[in-house]
C-alpha cells in the first residue's frame, strides 16, 4: 500500500513538475541574463560586446544640440576589476573593458568627464574628473588607460589617431542611454512677465472740446465727435485719470435758465463719451457753470463767443 501511494505521489508530482518548467518556457527565463556577451536585466537586453563597423556609427550625423563622445581602451591583461567606470556629469555611462570601445551622446557645453577603477568600490565617479567645453554636432576621442594599480588615466587625443586604433576593438554597449536619454529634455522657464509701465499724468491738463451747440439746444452733433474722440484717446493714454466736463455761457438769458443749460449740454458730452467711445462713468464728472465763469467780456460778440465753451479738466485719480 505504502509502494502504490508513493507511486501515486510521484506521478502527481512529475507532470506539476513539467508544467512549472513549461510555464517557465512560455513566460522567459529568469529576470537577470549574463550569458555570454548577452545582457538582460527585466525587459532590457543588450550586447555587452559585439564586432562592429566605426565607421557606420562614425558616419551618422550628431545633432546640434548634443555632442557625441567616443571612449577608447587599450588592449592589455588587465583583469576585469580593472574595468574602467566612465562617466559623465556625475552619471555613469559604462563600465569599459580592456580591448573595447564605446559611444556616448552628452549635451552641449561643460561636461565633467572621468574614468575610475571598479575595483575600488567606492562610486566615486568623479574621482580625477576633467572638464571639457563641448560643442554641438561634433565628436570627441578619449583614450582610457589603467595602470598596474588601478590608477586611471583620461586623454582626449585627435580623430587622426583615434581611428588607428578602433580598427582593433569591439564595440561595448553604453549602458545608460539604452534606458535613460542622457541629455534630458530642457527645462523652458518661461520670460517673467512684465507689468506694463501704467504713464502718470504729471499736472493737471484742461482740454478745450470746440463743441459748438445750436441755439437752445443740448444735442452734440455728429460733426463734433472727433473733438470728443481726442479726449477719450488722451484718457485711453492715461488710464487712471478722472475728467470733469465744464460747460459755460453767455449772460444772454437769465442765470438760473443758462446754468440748466450748460448743464444740459455738459451731460450731452458726457452721454458720448461712454457710448460712443465706451468711457467707463465712474471716470466721468459733467458741471455747468451757467455764466458763472467767463472768460471774455459778454458786451459784445466776440466775447460772447469765447464764454460759450466746453472743457475738459483731466488730472490723476486720487486714493480713497
Amino acid at each position: 500500500m505504502e509502494r502504490v501511494f508513493k507511486n501515486m505521489t510521484a506521478a502527481i508530482v512529475l507532470p506539476a513538475l513539467l508544467l512549472s518548467l513549461s510555464a517557465c518556457a512560455m513566460t522567459g527565463h529568469s529576470s537577470v541574463d549574463n550569458e555570454g556577451d548577452s545582457r538582460r536585466v527585466g525587459n532590457v537586453t543588450w550586447n555587452n560586446q559585439v564586432d562592429t563597423d566605426f565607421q557606420k556609427i562614425l558616419a551618422t550625423n550628431v545633432d546640434t544640440d548634443e555632442t557625441r563622445l567616443v571612449f577608447i581602451r587599450k588592449n592589455d591583461d588587465d583583469v576585469e576589476q580593472t574595468s574602467a567606470n566612465v562617466s559623465i556629469n556625475n552619471r555613469f555611462q559604462v563600465s569599459l573593458h580592456p580591448g573595447n570601445y564605446t559611444v556616448v551622446n552628452s549635451c552641449v557645453g561643460t561636461n565633467q568627464v572621468s574614468a575610475h577603477a571598479t575595483g575600488f568600490k567606492d562610486n566615486d565617479l568623479l574621482a580625477d574628473k576633467k572638464d571639457y567645453q563641448l560643442v554641438g554636432g561634433q565628436t570627441y576621442f578619449f583614450y582610457v588607460d589603467m595602470d598596474d594599480t588601478g590608477k586611471s588615466k583620461l586623454d582626449q587625443i585627435t580623430a587622426e589617431s583615434a581611428l588607428p586604433l578602433l580598427d582593433a576593438k569591439r564595440y561595448q554597449t553604453h549602458q545608460i542611454s539604452r534606458v535613460v536619454p542622457n541629455c534630458p529634455a530642457p527645462v523652458v522657464t518661461p520670460p517673467p512677465i512684465v507689468q506694463p509701465t501704467v504713464p502718470v499724468l504729471a499736472e493737471k491738463v484742461t482740454i478745450e472740446l470746440e463743441v459748438l451747440f445750436e441755439t437752445d439746444k443740448s444735442i452734440v452733433r455728429p460733426e463734433y465727435y472727433s473733438k470728443v474722440s481726442e479726449l477719450a484717446a488722451f484718457m485711453v493714454k492715461y488710464p487712471n485719470t478722472v475728467v470733469t466736463i465744464e460747460g459755460h455761457t453767455d449772460s444772454r438769458a437769465s442765470d438760473s435758465y443758462n446754468q440748466a443749460l450748460s448743464q444740459r449740454r455738459v451731460d450731452a458730452v458726457k452721454e458720448v463719451l461712454i457710448t460712443q467711445f465706451s468711457v467707463a462713468p465712474e471716470r466721468l464728472t459733467a458741471i455747468g457753470y451757467g455764466e458763472s465763469q467767463p472768460r471774455a467780456s459778454n458786451d459784445n460778440a466776440a466775447g460772447r463767443q469765447l464764454n460759450r465753451r466746453v472743457v475738459a479738466v483731466v488730472e490723476e485719480r486720487t486714493s480713497s
